[in-house]
């Protein structure tokens, strides 16, 4: 932000714009403020305000003498401008009634012509009347569309010099706004355009030089909020190194480990199993392995039918020789019983 302010106070309508705003370190007539009305005199804000108002009537004056009478009246329209938004700054925080507090201001103003100005009228500023003072809106655009024509032939040297400095995108960035914001003013308000003298020739035409488009350093703007630009050239050399980088950036992908505590995993593994299975039944449907497989455990079948029809008769022979041969070693023992016999 600083260095913005330092390049621009290369600019004289900004430069004195700027003066404005500083703080008030020494003041000739601020004693003036002290002849404020009973009522006002003793609110610190009102004190600070006419302090700073005072000090700018004395820098007008100082400076008045290296102005180009069509600077004068700029500069005195900044100043009224100044003066006028100030008091409407204040009017949103704690001033209720801004008529009052401009027409305290105005006395001041009076006084000070009286004392400073008297002996060399073109050093001072008029004093406006209250139409003009309450038409701030008309006022802003006429301070925007004079500082802009002022401005104009030293930002075309300062953007088409051979070489570039590094404060090339500040000027280039601030004359595109100063551009875009004259466009729409001066369309919509021709006839107070024409009213100025320094913008006679930038009316119908705001940029003769085409300096939007043949400046040398053009930017590109980076961040809308914060209003940040980078020069064209520096972003577009930006731009092919990263795009350089990005196609050849290595990348790294990372495999997720396999963990049965995944419900994923469980399922994965029932659809394969599932999978195989149908694989085999459809095999074994399908080719010559379901026959080879059916010979096989037919053989094996009859094999073992056989195996066991031999064995069965091989034990009933066996068996039937064992008993024949039991029959035959055998003798029967029969006992007489006596006692049976005589009974009967």
């Amino acid at each position: 932000m600083e260095n913005t302010i330092g390049a621009l106070k290369k600019l004289e309508s900004f430069k004195f714009d700027f003066m404005l705003n500083n703080v008030v370190t020494l003041c000739r007539q601020c004693k003036l403020c002290d002849n404020l009305s009973q009522t006002k005199k003793n609110e610190p804000w009102l004190k600070i305000f006419c302090y700073e108002f005072v000090r700018n009537l004395e820098t007008f004056k100082d400076m008045s003498s290296y102005f180009t009478r069509e600077q004068r009246i700029s500069r005195c329209n900044s100043l009224i401008y100044w003066m006028h938004n100030k008091v409407n700054i204040y009017e949103k925080s704690e001033v209720n009634n801004k008529n009052n507090i401009i027409n305290e201001l105005l006395n001041v103003w009076r006084e000070f012509d009286y004392l400073e100005v008297k002996s060399n009228l073109s050093s001072g500023c008029s004093i406006l009347n209250d139409t003009v003072l309450n038409n701030l809106e008309e006022m802003k655009n006429k301070k925007k569309m004079s500082a802009y024509c002022e401005n104009y032939d030293e930002l075309k040297s300062l953007l088409t010099r051979n070489y570039t400095t590094v404060d090339c995108h500040i000027y280039y960035s601030y004359f595109k706004d100063s551009f875009h914001e004259f466009s729409k003013i001066a369309t919509e308000n021709k006839q107070k355009c024409l009213e100025i003298k320094e913008c006679l020739r930038f009316c119908n035409n705001a940029d003769p030089n085409n300096l939007i488009n043949v400046a040398n350093c053009k930017v590109v703007q980076i961040s809308k909020d914060n209003d940040e630009y980078i020069e064209k050239k520096e972003c577009d050399t930006l731009k092919d190194k990263a795009v350089a980088e990005k196609t050849c950036e290595p990348r790294e992908f990372r495999i997720s480990e396999f963990t049965f505590s995944d419900n994923r995993a469980i399922i994965l593994i029932l659809f394969a199993l599932w999978g195989i299975f149908l694989s085999f039944l459809f095999l074994y449907k399908m080719t010559p392995f379901r026959a080879w497989i059916s010979n096989k455990l037919g053989k094996k079948k009859i094999i073992r039918d056989n195996f066991n029809e031999q064995s069965d008769d091989e034990t009933f022979d066996v068996d039937y020789e064992t008993a024949d041969r039991n029959m035959q070693n055998t003798e029967y023992n029969i006992i007489y019983n006596s006692d049976w016999n005589s009974s009967r």
